[in-house]
């Protein structure tokens, strides 16, 4: 065989191969990543919630798609430099498996509770009118420092007025934005809204958001009350809600009580007052 009749050969091999792998995906596989499908499933598990309005699903669907492939050629390209073999890869990949399992796990808990009715609503918007009927909601001024000391937070604490917050941030060189918001009754545990609202306005206080804090103070009040089948509406999400955490609150700490009793450890890694016993309780300070 001459070198001509090797070359022509060679050609035909990669225009077979071509043809062969080089059409575009078709049925349930969304595309190929050097040669590994990605299936639609994939793609809707991607799209999360969007995925349950068709509109959105179509709309979104590409871009979903172009995130699956970016995530896998991203970790393909860790793993040719065997990222995933070191000490630290190992570990990483372990805790993503198990943050995964435990969110299956809460899935399945989720899934399995109880459906809220709709006498249940009812008896609530009766007997919540605070919530309903004669729903306020705070409206705020707030001030988002994402990036700040624990020493800076800790002198913010006798400071009653946003001036007066403005003035440390400024004189800390502490980075900050400021907004408007709004404290809905709705949206936070009864009992925290009653403290807040408890402070009366101006009163600023502060609450961790960010990875900082947000500084806010309460500027007025809107009414925005709910009847009718919008009301009922809210109360079956606000009850569906704590019915659920309720529920994978429980039952996860059942587990981990039930687990603890096969946990050994190293002594040099329980607190520094394990197994002394606790003293009376010290008087409050006046």
């Amino acid at each position: 065989m001459n070198r001509c009749t090797v070359l022509l050969l060679a050609c035909t091999a990669l225009v077979a191969c071509n043809k062969d792998g080089g059409g575009a995906p078709e049925g349930q596989v969304a595309a190929t990543v050097d040669g590994k499908e990605i299936t639609a499933s994939e793609v809707r598990m991607e799209l999360g919630e969007a995925g349950t309005d068709p509109q959105d699903a179509a709309a979104q669907q590409p871009a979903a798609l172009r995130a699956v492939i970016n995530r896998k050629l991203l970790a393909e390209a860790a793993e040719e430099k065997g990222l995933d073999k070191t000490p630290q890869g190992a570990m990483m990949l372990q805790k993503a498996r198990e943050l995964a399992l435990i969110q299956m796990l809460q899935g399945t808990i989720v899934g399995a509770a109880p459906k809220v009715g709709p006498g249940q609503a009812t008896d609530y918007v009766r007997d919540h009118p605070e919530l309903f009927a004669q729903r306020r909601v705070a409206l705020l001024e707030q001030i988002q420092a994402p990036q700040i000391s624990a020493a800076v937070v800790k002198q913010m604490e006798p400071i009653e007025t946003m001036d007066g917050i403005v003035a440390l941030l400024e004189a800390n060189k502490v980075p900050f934005r400021r907004g408007n918001g709004a404290l809905d009754p709705l949206q936070v545990e009864p009992e925290v809204y009653k403290k807040v609202v408890a402070l009366g306005e101006n009163k600023v206080f502060i609450t961790p958001a960010q990875g900082g804090v947000q500084i806010s103070r309460i500027t007025g009040y809107k009414d925005a009350p709910l009847t009718g089948e919008e009301a009922q509406r809210a109360a079956q999400a606000v009850l569906s809600q704590r019915q659920t955490v309720g529920q994978v609150r429980s039952q996860f700490d059942a587990i981990i009580k039930e687990g603890q009793k096969d946990v050994k450890i190293n002594a040099a890694f329980q607190p520094k007052n394990a197994g002394k016993a606790a003293g009376a309780p010290k008087a409050a300070a006046n």
